[in-house]
Protein backbone atom coordinates (compact mmCIF):
# COMPACT_ATOMS: atom_id res chain seq x y z
CA UNK A 1 0.00 0.00 0.00
CA UNK A 2 1.17 3.22 -0.91
CA UNK A 3 2.06 5.49 1.80
CA UNK A 4 -0.55 8.86 1.73
CA UNK A 5 1.73 10.93 4.29
CA UNK A 6 5.23 9.90 4.32
CA UNK A 7 7.96 12.09 5.99
CA UNK A 8 11.09 11.97 3.58
CA UNK A 9 14.19 12.78 4.16
CA UNK A 10 16.14 12.82 1.23
CA UNK A 11 20.36 12.52 1.02
CA UNK A 12 20.42 12.68 -2.72
CA UNK A 13 20.03 15.89 -4.07
CA UNK A 14 18.66 15.08 -7.36
CA UNK A 15 16.00 12.88 -5.59
CA UNK A 16 15.06 16.28 -3.48
CA UNK A 17 14.39 17.54 -6.78
CA UNK A 18 12.68 15.02 -7.58
CA UNK A 19 9.65 14.94 -4.73
CA UNK A 20 9.05 18.55 -5.41
CA UNK A 21 8.61 17.71 -9.30
CA UNK A 22 6.21 14.62 -8.18
CA UNK A 23 4.51 16.96 -6.30
CA UNK A 24 5.87 16.08 -2.72
CA UNK A 25 7.55 18.40 -1.18
CA UNK A 26 5.75 19.20 1.48
CA UNK A 27 6.73 15.56 2.24
CA UNK A 28 10.24 16.39 2.44
CA UNK A 29 11.04 16.96 6.01
CA UNK A 30 14.63 16.63 6.08
CA UNK A 31 17.88 17.32 3.00
CA UNK A 32 21.29 17.49 2.88
CA UNK A 33 23.37 20.51 2.61
CA UNK A 34 24.29 19.80 -1.25
CA UNK A 35 20.33 20.23 -1.85
CA UNK A 36 20.08 22.68 -3.95
CA UNK A 37 17.06 22.50 -5.86
CA UNK A 38 14.09 23.95 -6.42
CA UNK A 39 16.09 26.69 -5.17
CA UNK A 40 12.89 29.03 -3.81
CA UNK A 41 11.89 25.83 -1.87
CA UNK A 42 14.73 23.90 -0.40
CA UNK A 43 15.64 26.49 2.38
CA UNK A 44 12.69 25.64 4.28
CA UNK A 45 13.75 22.36 5.01
CA UNK A 46 15.97 20.90 7.78
CA UNK A 47 19.29 19.78 6.42
CA UNK A 48 20.31 16.76 7.93
CA UNK A 49 24.51 18.07 7.07
CA UNK A 50 26.50 16.28 4.09
CA UNK A 51 25.66 13.30 2.54
CA UNK A 52 28.08 11.24 4.45
CA UNK A 53 28.21 12.73 7.60
CA UNK A 54 24.12 13.12 8.61
CA UNK A 55 23.74 14.68 12.17
CA UNK A 56 22.41 11.48 14.10
CA UNK A 57 19.95 14.50 16.42
CA UNK A 58 18.95 15.98 13.53
CA UNK A 59 17.79 12.73 11.42
CA UNK A 60 16.12 11.64 14.73
CA UNK A 61 14.18 14.82 15.18
CA UNK A 62 12.73 14.79 11.90
CA UNK A 63 10.74 11.54 12.46
CA UNK A 64 11.30 9.92 8.94
CA UNK A 65 9.28 7.60 7.15
CA UNK A 66 11.16 6.69 4.20
CA UNK A 67 15.53 7.72 3.71
CA UNK A 68 16.01 7.95 0.05
CA UNK A 69 19.70 7.15 -0.40
CA UNK A 70 22.10 5.96 -3.12
CA UNK A 71 25.55 3.78 -2.13
CA UNK A 72 27.25 6.18 -4.22
CA UNK A 73 26.08 9.62 -2.27
CA UNK A 74 25.35 7.89 1.08
CA UNK A 75 27.79 6.44 3.86
CA UNK A 76 27.00 2.78 4.76
CA UNK A 77 26.58 4.35 8.15
CA UNK A 78 23.35 5.51 7.67
CA UNK A 79 21.75 2.52 7.83
CA UNK A 80 21.54 1.61 11.44
CA UNK A 81 20.45 4.84 11.90
CA UNK A 82 17.27 4.52 9.56
CA UNK A 83 16.63 1.34 11.60
CA UNK A 84 17.09 2.88 14.41
CA UNK A 85 14.23 5.45 13.35
CA UNK A 86 11.80 2.27 12.06
CA UNK A 87 12.16 4.42 8.63
CA UNK A 88 12.14 2.52 5.31
CA UNK A 89 15.43 3.17 3.68
CA UNK A 90 14.68 4.01 -0.51
CA UNK A 91 18.10 2.57 -2.55
CA UNK A 92 18.35 4.71 -5.61
CA UNK A 93 20.73 3.66 -7.89
CA UNK A 94 20.24 4.55 -11.77
CA UNK A 95 22.72 3.25 -14.01
CA UNK A 96 21.40 4.74 -17.38
CA UNK A 97 19.03 7.30 -18.39
CA UNK A 98 16.42 4.69 -19.12
CA UNK A 99 16.58 3.33 -15.65
CA UNK A 100 14.65 6.64 -14.47
CA UNK A 101 11.54 4.92 -15.70
CA UNK A 102 11.71 2.38 -13.10
CA UNK A 103 12.81 5.35 -10.19
CA UNK A 104 9.75 7.02 -11.33
CA UNK A 105 7.30 4.27 -11.43
CA UNK A 106 8.66 3.33 -8.33
CA UNK A 107 8.36 6.66 -6.21
CA UNK A 108 4.67 7.04 -8.07
CA UNK A 109 3.47 3.29 -5.75
CA UNK A 110 5.14 4.40 -3.03
CA UNK A 111 3.91 7.51 -2.00
CA UNK A 112 0.90 7.68 -4.14
CA UNK A 113 1.63 9.69 -7.19
CA UNK A 114 0.99 7.67 -9.91
CA UNK A 115 -0.42 10.12 -12.00
CA UNK A 116 2.96 12.47 -11.45
CA UNK A 117 5.12 9.44 -11.93
CA UNK A 118 3.26 8.54 -15.08
CA UNK A 119 3.53 12.12 -16.80
CA UNK A 120 7.49 11.75 -16.06
CA UNK A 121 7.89 8.51 -17.66
CA UNK A 122 6.08 9.95 -20.70
CA UNK A 123 8.82 13.17 -20.70
CA UNK A 124 11.67 10.99 -20.68
CA UNK A 125 10.36 8.78 -23.29
CA UNK A 126 10.06 12.21 -25.51
CA UNK A 127 13.49 13.18 -24.37
CA UNK A 128 14.86 9.83 -25.18
CA UNK A 129 13.52 9.73 -28.29
CA UNK A 130 15.16 13.20 -29.16
CA UNK A 131 18.75 11.94 -27.36
CA UNK A 132 18.37 8.68 -30.56
CA UNK A 133 17.99 11.23 -33.14
CA UNK A 134 21.03 13.25 -32.45
CA UNK A 135 22.82 10.44 -31.77
CA UNK A 136 21.73 8.96 -34.87
CA UNK A 137 22.80 12.12 -37.08
CA UNK A 138 25.77 13.85 -35.54
CA UNK A 139 29.00 12.36 -35.78
CA UNK A 140 29.88 10.09 -32.69
CA UNK A 141 33.08 12.19 -30.57
CA UNK A 142 34.94 10.31 -28.58
CA UNK A 143 35.40 12.37 -24.59
CA UNK A 144 37.52 12.06 -21.41
CA UNK A 145 35.76 13.55 -19.23
CA UNK A 146 37.11 15.08 -16.08
CA UNK A 147 35.54 15.48 -12.55
CA UNK A 148 38.39 16.23 -10.03
CA UNK A 149 41.72 17.33 -10.15
CA UNK A 150 45.14 16.77 -8.09
CA UNK A 151 44.75 14.62 -8.95
CA UNK A 152 42.93 13.67 -12.69
CA UNK A 153 39.73 11.74 -12.09
CA UNK A 154 37.49 10.28 -14.90
CA UNK A 155 34.85 8.20 -15.55
CA UNK A 156 34.27 4.37 -16.30
CA UNK A 157 32.42 3.33 -19.07
CA UNK A 158 29.35 1.31 -15.96
CA UNK A 159 29.00 4.78 -14.37
CA UNK A 160 25.73 6.85 -15.05
CA UNK A 161 28.00 9.82 -16.28
CA UNK A 162 29.04 7.58 -19.15
CA UNK A 163 25.50 6.31 -20.07
CA UNK A 164 24.06 9.79 -20.37
CA UNK A 165 27.16 11.04 -22.39
CA UNK A 166 26.61 7.75 -24.32
CA UNK A 167 22.45 8.75 -25.07
CA UNK A 168 23.59 11.52 -27.47
CA UNK A 169 26.61 9.97 -29.01
CA UNK A 170 29.59 11.06 -26.48
CA UNK A 171 31.53 8.05 -25.78
CA UNK A 172 34.03 7.44 -23.01
CA UNK A 173 37.05 6.17 -24.15
CA UNK A 174 39.73 5.54 -24.19
CA UNK A 175 38.72 2.34 -21.82
CA UNK A 176 39.59 2.54 -18.44
CA UNK A 177 39.29 -0.11 -15.53
CA UNK A 178 37.35 0.89 -12.45
CA UNK A 179 34.46 3.12 -12.03
CA UNK A 180 36.53 6.47 -11.54
CA UNK A 181 39.90 5.99 -12.65
CA UNK A 182 42.44 7.97 -12.13
CA UNK A 183 44.62 10.04 -14.96
CA UNK A 184 48.01 10.00 -14.68
CA UNK A 185 49.33 11.16 -17.57
CA UNK A 186 46.43 13.27 -18.59
CA UNK A 187 47.80 15.17 -22.42
CA UNK A 188 47.95 11.56 -23.68
CA UNK A 189 44.80 10.65 -22.32
CA UNK A 190 43.59 14.16 -24.43
CA UNK A 191 45.46 13.43 -27.04
CA UNK A 192 43.17 10.63 -27.26
CA UNK A 193 39.84 11.29 -27.59
CA UNK A 194 38.13 14.41 -29.70
CA UNK A 195 37.00 16.44 -26.75
CA UNK A 196 38.25 17.13 -22.92
CA UNK A 197 34.95 18.09 -20.89
CA UNK A 198 35.15 19.46 -17.45
CA UNK A 199 32.29 18.98 -15.16
CA UNK A 200 31.20 21.43 -12.56
CA UNK A 201 30.75 18.63 -9.89
CA UNK A 202 31.77 17.40 -8.06
CA UNK A 203 34.92 19.33 -8.73
CA UNK A 204 34.03 23.41 -9.93
CA UNK A 205 35.70 23.42 -12.78
CA UNK A 206 34.60 27.07 -14.32
CA UNK A 207 35.72 28.88 -17.50
CA UNK A 208 39.10 29.63 -16.29
CA UNK A 209 39.70 26.08 -16.03
CA UNK A 210 39.08 25.73 -19.11
CA UNK A 211 41.24 28.10 -20.52
CA UNK A 212 43.94 27.03 -18.79
CA UNK A 213 43.52 23.25 -19.75
CA UNK A 214 43.10 24.74 -23.36
CA UNK A 215 46.90 26.23 -23.43
CA UNK A 216 48.30 23.28 -21.35
CA UNK A 217 46.78 20.87 -23.68
CA UNK A 218 47.63 23.16 -27.00
CA UNK A 219 43.87 22.08 -27.91
CA UNK A 220 40.63 24.00 -28.74
CA UNK A 221 38.78 20.90 -27.35
CA UNK A 222 38.02 21.70 -24.11
CA UNK A 223 34.45 22.51 -22.82
CA UNK A 224 32.67 22.53 -20.10
CA UNK A 225 29.41 20.53 -18.86
CA UNK A 226 27.21 21.12 -16.18
CA UNK A 227 27.07 18.34 -13.39
CA UNK A 228 23.56 18.12 -13.34
CA UNK A 229 23.79 17.45 -16.63
CA UNK A 230 25.74 14.63 -16.36
CA UNK A 231 25.09 13.32 -12.69
CA UNK A 232 21.79 13.99 -11.46
CA UNK A 233 19.12 11.10 -12.02
CA UNK A 234 15.58 11.88 -11.15
CA UNK A 235 13.52 14.10 -12.89
CA UNK A 236 16.67 16.47 -13.72
CA UNK A 237 17.40 13.36 -16.64
CA UNK A 238 14.60 15.10 -18.46
CA UNK A 239 15.83 18.54 -18.82
CA UNK A 240 20.08 16.97 -18.63
CA UNK A 241 19.14 15.18 -22.16
CA UNK A 242 17.79 18.46 -23.94
CA UNK A 243 21.38 20.04 -22.34
CA UNK A 244 23.94 17.59 -23.75
CA UNK A 245 21.98 17.61 -26.99
CA UNK A 246 22.95 21.03 -26.72
CA UNK A 247 26.47 20.31 -26.08
CA UNK A 248 26.75 17.50 -28.65
CA UNK A 249 26.05 20.49 -31.78
CA UNK A 250 28.55 22.67 -30.02
CA UNK A 251 31.52 20.23 -30.44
Amino acid sequence: MPNTHPRIVSLVPSLTETCFEMDLGTHVVGRTDFCISPANRVGAIRSMGGPKNVDPEAFRAVRPTHVLISPEENAREILPLIEDCNAQAVLVHPLTPEDNRDLFTRFGALFDRQPEAEALVQRLDVALKAAKTCRDTTPHRTVLPLIWKDPWITVGHATYVAAMLDAVGLHVAPPLDGLYPRIDDLTTAAQAVDWVLLTTEPYLFDTTHVALLKAELHTPHVSLVTGESVAWYGSRVISAITDLIALKHRL
